[in-house]
This record gives structure tokens, sequence and C-alpha cells, in this order.
């Protein structure tokens, strides 16, 4: 058996394993653990889709090494060999890399000093690589088959037409070539842009706009995922935005935070200047729910005068500010923790503007679903979660899948919902450029 059908073999068996095994594991404990447990079982069923991809991508780019490609333009075949040899195992240590970054959120402190960025590079790295591999593995598929018909062949000798474009339908090595070379752009580039914080305006329209003077401005921050590749620097970075802007709030909607507190405190203090700045207000994210106890963030929170709305509310000068639990609280195994709308919009007095954070857009299908009532009284929703795709690679993707992607929507029963691309990044240290954002929401009476 060769090894590429071993590592597939592990993997199907390992998916098979944690299907017939995780529901046991999960249930042998309760409280937290149970949200924790979850994760790591997400965790392994990626891991044996990364096999099965990187098992692809290893096979897609060693046909570089292809021997009719070989005997036409390598006449010395030792010394290719080698070079084969050489580019085979690099290969196999990047792909690993770039897989390891999952087990390093796991991985003992010293371990993640060491490993952490490299592994999370890679997996960015990873991330651009596989989409073109994948395309160009599409393309070759389809090609083949429409060359086979006299009816499609017509439509590949047209676009082979195009200058450039035949070889990268037909030839092997222009393919991986414009793979590597577009995925190092991207990669660089959005390498750098990671922590550049652009602060975005936007004036928002509300009916019956309750607040006093009839204005509120707001500073949105989502998404630092503080921990893994995000350190004190980046945070610091995002306060710092938030500063330089005078606010009658801030509204941190969730995922703040990928370790438990006594891992990375330090590194999310910087957001204790936020409440002397203006009241500040959070709501838990799925991330919350995966690494430790979510209560001893909260008390971190509450203890440096940041407002935890936990399925809550509270007036912000004439305006009813509510906040639900994210909509994966159910299954973090917290009793009496599960995102609950009309408990967090009961104490809003008749007649004034209700504002929502609730981290994950998805949640307004839910509310929908389950609380038409309730979400026909809600004027704005404040979400992050999606990043926007935070891959170029990644955009067409989670456009398909998500009912909501970026930016300002109409939402049923004329309210408005605003999704941010979130202020820092998850994971590998990359986002598109300009996409790392504060937002300045300046809410007014709609004319």
């Amino acid at each position: 058996m060769s090894v590429e059908r071993f590592l597939v073999f592990c993997s199907v068996i390992s998916w098979l394993l944690l299907s017939y095994c995780s529901r046991w594991w999960i249930e042998s404990v309760d409280g937290y653990l149970i949200g924790n447990r979850r994760r790591v079982i997400a965790m392994w069923r990626i891991e044996c889709i990364l096999t099965l991809l990187n098992v692809f991508a290893y096979g897609q780019l060693m046909k570089w090494f292809d021997e009719d490609v070989v005997k036409e333009k390598v006449p010395d075949r030792r010394k290719m060999q080698i070079t084969r040899k050489r580019c085979s195992d690099t290969l196999i240590v990047f792909l690993f890399l770039g897989q390891a970054v999952y087990f390093m959120y796991y991985a003992p402190g010293f371990l993640q000093w060491l490993l952490f960025d490299l592994t999370s590079i890679c997996a960015g790295i990873w991330t651009n690589l596989i989409a073109f591999v994948c395309g160009f593995g599409l393309v070759n598929f389809f090609a083949g088959k429409m060359k086979l018909f006299h009816y499609t062949s017509w439509i590949l000798e047209m676009v082979g037409k195009i200058p450039n474009m035949h070889d990268l339908i037909w030839q092997r090595r222009s393919q991986i070539k414009f793979t590597l070379i577009v995925t190092l752009i991207m990669s660089v580039s959005m390498f750098i842009s990671r922590d550049w914080i652009v602060v975005k305006h936007k004036t928002i329209g509300i009916r019956n706009f309750s607040a006093d003077g009839g204005r509120l401005k707001v500073a949105v921050i989502s998404d630092l995922h503080a921990g893994a590749s995000v350190y004190t620097e980046q945070i610091h970075q995002v306060v710092e935005k938030v500063l330089e802007n005078p606010v009658d709030a801030v509204l941190i909607v969730g995922d703040m935070v990928d370790a438990p507190v006594a891992d990375i405190e330090e590194r999310v203090r910087p957001v204790l200047q936020l409440p002397v700045h203006a009241p500040t207000y959070f709501v838990t994210g799925n991330h919350e729910y995966y690494y430790g106890d979510v209560h001893e963030w909260l008390r971190f929170y509450r203890d440096g005068q940041i407002t935890v709305l936990e399925n809550e509310s509270q007036m912000l000068k004439g305006v009813c500010l509510a906040g639900v639990n994210d909509i994966s609280s159910p299954k973090s195994g917290i009793l009496n923790h599960e995102m609950d709308l009309p408990k967090a919009t009961q104490r809003c007095p008749k007649n004034t503007t209700q504002i929502v954070m609730s981290h994950n857009p998805a949640s307004i299908k839910e509310f929908l679903v389950d609380h038409p009532e309730e979400l026909s009284k809600v004027d704005l929703i404040l979400s992050g979660h999606t990043h926007a795709g935070q891959f170029y690679v990644v955009i067409p993707v989670v456009y398909w899948l998500l009912p909501y992607f970026y930016g300002l929507y109409e939402i049923p029963f004329g309210g408005q919902l605003m999704v941010t691309a979130g202020s820092l990044y998850q994971g590998p240290p990359m986002k598109m450029v300009g996409m790392s954002e504060v937002w300045i929401l300046d809410l007014v009476k709609e004319t």
C-alpha cells in the first residue's frame, strides 16, 4: 500500500471512529467541558478532511515531474531524481506544518511559542494554495471530458485562443507556476495587511429612533481572537483605533479569545482601556466556548468594567441595547445559557429603539422561526463571525454557505443587520487588505 493510500485509509477510519465514539466521550463530562470536547472532535474531523486534501495537493503538485515531461526537458535523470526528492520532502514538511496548526491550540506553552507562528503562517499559505490546486483539478477534469465531445470541444478551442489560456488549461507546469506565484503574492499581501486596522464610518437611519438628541454613535469591534497568532500588540492596535474616536459606547460582538484566561490574560488586558473611554458591552461568540470555562472570561471582563450582556439588555441614551449568547451556546454544556432573544429584550421599554448584539448573523434565521414577534420589534442587529471570508479564495464558499456575509442588510419586519468582517483574524495571521476593521456607526432617525 502506498503512503497516499495509507493516509486516505487512516483518515476514513478516524472519521468512522469519531462518529462512533464521540458522543460517548462528550457525554462522559458535564458543564463547559462538553463544549471544549465538541471542539476537539470538530478539529479531528477537520484534520481528516485536511489529510485527504493534502494527499490530493501532493499528487497534483508533484506532477511537475511527470515522466513524459521529464523525458523531454530533463536529460540528466539522476539530477532530476535528486531534485524531485528535495521538492517532495519540502512539500511534505510544508503540508504537515500547515495541518499541524490545529494541534497547536492544545500544545504546551513552550511548543506554542516555538511553532504556533510557523504553523499558522503555513496554514495561511496552504489555504491560498489548496484553492488553486483544487480549481485546476476541476479544470483538468472537465476539460478532459469536454474534449471528448464535438459540441463542447469547440468551447475549449475558443478559450484556448485567449493569450496564455491554452497553457493554463492543458499544461500542468503552467498551472503549477501560476498557482505558486499567485499564492505567494496573495499570502504576502494578506500577511502584511493582517493587523492594518482600518476605521470605517457609516451612518444608519433607523425608523422611530428614540435616542436622546436623535443621534447615537457607537464603535463596533468583533473577532479579535486573542491567543493563537494574535498578540498583545495587535489587540493594542485595535484599542488605539477605538480610543481615537469619540463615541457613546463600544460594542464587542463576540469571539474575543482563543485560549483560557490563565494562558493569555495579559494579551487581552489592553481591552480594559475601553470602558474608561466609553461604556463597553460584550456578548459571547462561538470561540468563547472552545477553550476553558467561558465564565472565567466573563468575570475578567466584568472586573474590568465591561458590561457582559447574557441574554440581557440595558438602556443606552434612550435606546434599548440587548445582547444574546451565541447561537452555539446550547452545545456548550452550560445550563440555562442558550441564546434567548425574548429574555434579552423583555425589559426593553415599549416604543424604544431596540439594538441587538448577536455574534453570528445566522441567528436571525432562528429568531424568525422561533421568535418572530420579538424579531419584529428589533431595529438593528450587530454581528460578526463571518470574517467576510478572511481569505479571497474563501469568499465564494462563505458567500454561498452563509445566509449573511458582510455589510448592511434589510431583514424581515423592516429591521436591519450589520455584519462586520472583524477587527483581526482567526488562525492564520493573514487577512484581506483593508478588512481588519473598526466600525464607527452613526445611528440617526431615518428620513
